[in-house]
């Protein structure tokens, strides 16, 4: 039996297109796409393959690089690609693909299938059901998830990492990316 992940790695998708006007949404060919990442989302997908498939390293918030990558499923009335654009790189770096079995609704399901796997893994959920799947998971500091991702953040990791006490639990913690100009820590 596959121990569960040592850890799990939590990120909203990269940044969007404005609602009435610029920043525009772009698809990976260039085209313009509202539901697509906006230039500095595509910036930080990258920049986060580039971290996280180098990891573990001093500089790094992650423990190691993920062994497997989750996306949100798009649906007809959800259309957003940006988490699957925003995992993509990484899934890509590491010749991993990207699993996009899930969908807004589905965060117990999720994490349960999660459970069974080994390694890290990193998910990229849409923020407004951040909540649900982290609190999905066995946490021993459940008190500690915030009640909502913050809106205008799309720089942070919420990182569970696997209890040392053999309970099965996860430890929650939030730490900043500090991957581009502007992020925050």
């Amino acid at each position: 039996m596959t121990p569960p992940p040592e850890s799990i790695i939590l990120i909203r998708h990269g940044e969007k297109p404005g609602a009435d006007g610029p920043p525009h949404g772009v698809n990976r060919h260039g085209e313009h796409d509202e539901h697509a990442l906006a230039v500095r989302g595509w910036t930080r997908a990258g920049a986060l393959a580039a971290v996280l498939t180098r990891a573990p390293r001093p500089d790094t918030a992650v423990g190691a690089a993920p062994s497997a990558v989750f996306a949100t499923k798009a649906t007809p009335t959800s259309r957003s690609h940006r988490e699957r654009d925003t995992a993509l790189p990484t899934a890509l770096r590491l010749g991993l693909e990207v699993d996009e079995s899930w969908t807004h609704g589905q965060e117990a399901q999720l994490a349960d299938s999660v459970l069974g796997l080994g390694g890290t893994v990193l998910i990229v959920w849409h923020h407004g059901r951040l909540v649900d799947l982290a609190r999905a998971f066995p946490l021993q500091n459940l008190a500690d998830v915030p009640e909502h991702w913050p809106e205008d953040r799309f720089d942070l990791y919420w990182i569970l990492e696997r209890a040392a006490d053999g309970s099965g639990q996860y430890r929650f913690s939030v730490r900043p990316q500090l991957l581009l100009d502007g992020d925050s820590s």
